[in-house]
Order: structure tokens, then C-alpha cells, then sequence
């Protein structure tokens, strides 16, 4: 990378309940390749032995910063980690997941070299015994395109696996929505993606991303998430500064995947008769707008083929779900 050294990096780390995972976390960013980094810490009242781990960590490396404060939830860490930040670019990891040597490197290089605000790759290690790609192929989109890129199903949702310039984030007063705790990443970086001068999107696998951590707001059942991550795409809808129909048509697929999920997720915890209303709701909803999905362009087969299997047999497809999720954590980084 073509890049002196002068660029600060700002690394921000939500941390609760991770005592199993920071160590490894925040090991991966302390090695990394691309020196001038600082690692901010957000201990977000973690109960367990987390802020242990973390001041041990700080004693011996000086770009370590802890912050403390009360239990308010990932945005909440998140965002009080932004205040605490100087960096020039800024990067977030989530406590429980570790990154490649040459993270910085190659995430900071494709910012610079396309003076872009905002960078990502499309793609993560999930798997273990995952390999890398064996061709890269590095692309600049315009904010319509970004948005619409992050709102489909191509890339996992998630503020992470990306850097942002930090006159992106402070110019906008962009933070994470402290009422939203299921979509808050997809609100942050749809919203910073409309306001970039333009989106740089890369496909090497530089994040490891854990599907495997049971304590994980994303591999508990609780029906209140689904609420909020509809609620979510909600407020993604009403905030929208680029309403083409573009953006609309992938925010359309998105409802009806979510409304999938929803449906499979609540025959699986076996709670259809407890929700019952709003599994019919839900499946309604999937049935009435799986054609008009099929017919969008730039989404898988496979992803299409999710929406058409639930409208035909909701059970099936359940079952196929629990298979998959199974498989997953078994196989998972």
C-alpha cells in the first residue's frame, strides 16, 4: 500500500460478556501489518471478567484506551466509542470476532487509492478451513449503488468488514440508533453509505466473523427482534435521502427476506401458536410479494429460492433452516 504511515486508524471495539473472544480480538488488531492504529475498548458494564482481560491487554501496549460506562447496549458502545476516537478513518470490530494481519492494509488502501469514504469487502471468513479468494476484484459505486448493494442480501449486514473516513461519520453526525438493537448496523451504514462521495467494494477476506458465540443477539430466539428489525427497515425507508427505484426494489427484497426469516424462525423455536397472528401476518406477507421478487435483478437464485420454498412449505424450509444453522455453528470460525 502505497500509504505513509501518518494515517491513524481508529479501531472500536464494543465488549460485553466477551472474556471468551476480546483476547483474540484485540491480538489480531495489535498485529497488524499497518502500525498507526489505536484500539479503543468500550466495556459496556460487562459482569463477567471481560474489563480484566482488557486492562492487562492496555497495560503493555500503549494504543490500547479502555472506556467504562453503564450497560446500554452495542449502539450505545459503539457511539461513545466514536466520541472517544481521533483517527482518520475508523474501523469497528465486534468483541467476539478477529481480523486478518492485513486488515488495515488493504481496507485503507482502497480508500485512498479511490479517495472514497467509505470501503468494504463483500465478502468474510465464516467457516473454519475457509480459503481466501483466488482473485480480487476491487470496484467504486456511486452512493446509489453502494446503498442499494448494502440494503440487498449480497453482503452480511453489519457495521463491520468495513472502514469509514471519519469526516464522513462527524460531518453527518452519523451514530448508531440506541432504540433500535436488531438492524441498528444495516440503519448506520446505509444511511453513511447515501452520504458517501462514493462506495469502494472489494471481495478479499480480511474479517472473521463468529457464528458460533450462543450468548450473540443473532443466535438467540426472542420474538421482540423481530419486531425491532422490522422496525428497523422502517426507519431506513422513511430516512432515505436516495428514493430511486433501485434502492426501493432491493429495500422491497429485503422486507420480504426478512418476513422469511421471521416465518422459519418461529416454527423453529415452536412458537407459531404463542404468535400465532403474527406468523400468518408474516407468511402473508412472503406469499404475496415472492413474484414480484423473483423478478429482481442483481439477487441470487439461491436467495430467490428461499422466498418461493417458504410460500410452498414453511416446514420444509424450516427444517432445512435448523440443518443449516447446525452446520454453521459446527463449522464456524
Amino acid at each position: 500500500m502505497n500509504t505513509s504511515n501518518h494515517i491513524l486508524v481508529s479501531f472500536i471495539i464494543p465488549c460485553f460478556n466477551v472474556e471468551k473472544y476480546i483476547e483474540t480480538c484485540i491480538n489480531s488488531i495489535q498485529n497488524q501489518s499497518y502500525a498507526n492504529i489505536e484500539i479503543i475498548a468500550v466495556n459496556d458494564g460487562s459482569p463477567d471478567g471481560t474489563l480484566n482481560i482488557l486492562n492487562r491487554i492496555a497495560q503493555k501496549d500503549s494504543r490500547v484506551k479502555i472506556v467504562n460506562k453503564d450497560n446500554g447496549g452495542v449502539s450505545s458502545a459503539r457511539n461513545v466509542g466514536i466520541e472517544a476516537s481521533s483517527g482518520d478513518y475508523i474501523v469497528f470490530v465486534d468483541g467476539d470476532d478477529y481480523i486478518a494481519s492485513d486488515y488495515t492494509e488493504y481496507m485503507l488502501g482502497m480508500a485512498i487509492k479511490y479517495n472514497a469514504d467509505m470501503a468494504l469487502s463483500q465478502n468474510c471468513y465464516m467457516s473454519d478451513g475457509e480459503m481466501q479468494v483466488k482473485t480480487d476484484s476491487v470496484v467504486k459505486l456511486s452512493p446509489e449503488e453502494g446503498t442499494r448493494l448494502l440494503i440487498g442480501p449480497r453482503v452480511t449486514v453489519g457495521s463491520w468488514n468495513k472502514i469509514y473516513k471519519r469526516s464522513l461519520i462527524f460531518d453527518n453526525n452519523l451514530r448508531f440508533s440506541t432504540t433500535q438493537f436488531y438492524g441498528e448496523g444495516l440503519i448506520f451504514i446505509t444511511s453513511a453509505a447515501q452520504r458517501a462521495n462514493c462506495v469502494v467494494v472489494g471481495n478479499r477476506k480480511v474479517y472473521y466473523y463468529r457464528r458460533n458465540n450462543y450468548s450473540s443477539a443473532c443466535t438467540k430466539f426472542k420474538i421482540d427482534n423481530f419486531y425491532n428489525g422490522w422496525k428497523s427497515l422502517d426507519i431506513i425507508e422513511e430516512n432515505l435521502i436516495i428514493r430511486t427505484p433501485m434502492v426501493i426494489q432491493m429495500l422491497d427484497f429485503h422486507r420480504c427476506l426478512f418476513k422469511v426469516g421471521t416465518v422459519v424462525r418461529i416454527r423453529e423455536a415452536g412458537q407459531v401458536s404463542e404468535f400465532r397472528q403474527y406468523y400468518i401476518d408474516s407468511l402473508a406477507y412472503v406469499r404475496k410479494h415472492a413474484f414480484k421478487c423473483i423478478f429482481i435483478k442483481g439477487v441470487s437464485l439461491y436467495k430467490k429460492g428461499i422466498i418461493l420454498g417458504t410460500c410452498i412449505s414453511p416446514s420444509m424450509m424450516s427444517f432445512l433452516d435448523i440443518m443449516r444453522r447446525n452446520r454453521i455453528q459446527r463449522q464456524s470460525v
